[in-house]
């Protein structure tokens, strides 16, 4: 019969689902996290895991896939700042050089953002995608303060194309 690793009873503290667990641990969306679950690539603690709303307390071990992911409760932030000719992503087929090439942490954690391979400058690395979130999505309102420094002096014809703005 199918064995749970986590059983949710009145006694128990609630925790938290295991789909937002895999989530905030950066290996994948919830609801590709609940493709995971059910599908069988999940054990919490030693267990094979196939119940979409199981919940994990703090310090129970989840694993996707065979690899341990980032405990729920421990998050990691890094302030890092970016080199030119280094890309903002996780990986790259290509082969360049990425923002994750720099850290070694034995951590899945991911840049909150981007900045251009070209651009210099702060980027946040974590695990946590709650703070994440909030700090990427438009309707947390996050101002953000970019400050440019040119390679050359600026002409006023360039002037005149950054005042009337610039389509991306």
């Amino acid at each position: 019969g199918k064995r749970r690793a986590v059983r949710d009873t009145p006694s128990m503290e609630r925790g938290t689902r295991l789909n937002k667990v895999i989530a905030d641990a950066g290996v994948a969306s919830r609801r590709a996290a609940d493709e995971m679950i059910a599908a069988g690539r999940v054990k919490v603690n030693g267990l094979v895991v196939t119940e979409l709303g199981t919940r994990v307390r703090p310090g129970e071990r989840v694993m996707v896939d065979g690899k341990i992911i980032a405990d729920p409760e421990r998050h990691v932030y890094i302030l890092l700042n970016k080199p030119k000719d280094v890309i903002t992503t996780t990986s790259d087929e290509r082969g360049r050089r990425t923002v994750l090439d720099l850290v070694d942490i034995g951590e899945r954690i991911y840049p909150v953002g981007r900045l251009d391979r070209n651009t210099t400058g702060v980027l946040l690395l974590t695990n946590d995608g709650t703070i994440a979130n909030r700090l990427m999505h438009p309707r947390y309102g996050i101002a953000r303060v970019y400050e440019v420094t040119l390679d050359r002096p600026l002409e006023l014809r360039h002037a005149k194309e950054i005042a009337t703005g610039v389509e991306l």
